[in-house]
């Protein structure tokens, strides 16, 4: 659960959201000069921004500070954890945000969801929903990814994302 979000109208009072970007309003600190971005990187590619001692991710106070609530998760549509613009921004649940990961770093097939079994001496293709696995071997790499994807369309809908 993330941590309460100070009070909407002291946020808009002491910053300004445009372009998917925090300003500040007015000088609060050595570090919040007004006219500057408020926010800075932070871990994982997401940019942070503290107010009154307190770090806050940034997409979430700009979420909050255009619609005046802040569901539990935000999504950004383009994986882009930077992009904070709000058409970026969706709300989702915990399952609906895992659903948009692009190919994990250490995938070798470079299909999401698709690696080489040598025990089976085949493709396997899973898709995960709600900690429960389809899967699927395959002979083929492409008949596996196309598997993948039509599972992860009728699953995952909207969020879905084929790390292509």
């Amino acid at each position: 659960m993330p941590k309460p979000l100070p009070p909407l109208d002291y946020l808009r009072s002491v910053l300004e959201f445009k372009d998917g970007v925090l300003y500040n309003k007015v000088f609060r600190s050595s570090h919040a000069v007004a006219g500057k971005r408020s926010a800075s990187p932070y871990t994982n590619g997401y940019m942070s921004i503290t107010v009154n001692s307190v770090k806050y991710l940034e997409h979430r106070i700009a979420y909050y500070m255009v619609h005046g609530e802040c569901p539990e998760y935000l999504d950004h549509i383009d994986e882009d954890k930077s992009n904070n613009r709000v058409e970026n921004l969706r709300p989702s649940t915990s399952s609906q945000n895992k659903c948009n990961i692009g190919v994990r770093a250490n995938n070798t097939s470079g299909v999401k969801g698709v690696s080489w079994s040598k025990v089976k001496g085949k493709w396997t293709a899973r898709v995960a929903l709600h900690g429960k696995i389809k899967c699927g071997y395959f002979d083929d790499k492409e008949v596996a990814a196309e598997f993948v994807k039509s599972l992860r369309e009728q699953y995952h809908g909207e969020y879905a994302n084929h790390g292509m």
